[in-house]
């Protein structure tokens, strides 16, 4: 197998397995992130499905992301962005900051998630 197929592989199954680490962490601290920032379930419940409203509209504009960029750089871009987005979620309290963290972080799961296996396997050759 070539290196970097093997490497491009790699990278996407290890971003797969931190993203599927990362949507079922909180449900598993409902109760623990509950009382560290001090929300209630209604709180608590809008606070996990930012991340899915983030997956939503990132889906919607991802496709055409793909047709304006190199899939090298959009991969750059969104690992770098999604880690900010994780160090915020650690590193706040802010409720209105910790729905914009949920939030992007689902916005940067969206090349990871839906669309790198479409667009930078099948159209690998343009770029």
């Amino acid at each position: 197998m070539d290196k970097r197929l093997f490497s491009k592989r790699t990278f996407h199954f290890l971003t797969i397995i931190f993203i599927n680490f990362d949507h079922g962490i909180i449900p598993a601290c409902t109760q623990r992130i509950e009382s560290d920032f001090g929300i209630n379930e209604f709180e608590l419940g809008l606070l996990s499905s930012s991340v899915f409203a983030g997956i939503i509209i990132g889906t919607m504009i991802g496709a055409g992301i793909y047709d304006k960029f190199k899939t090298k750089s959009i991969l750059i871009t969104c690992s770098l962005l999604y880690i900010l987005s994780i160090s915020v979620f650690l590193i706040t309290k802010n409720i209105v900051l910790l729905h914009f963290s949920r939030f992007f972080t689902g916005l940067f799961q969206v090349c990871f998630i839906n669309l790198i296996g479409i667009f930078s396997y099948l159209f690998s050759c343009l770029d």
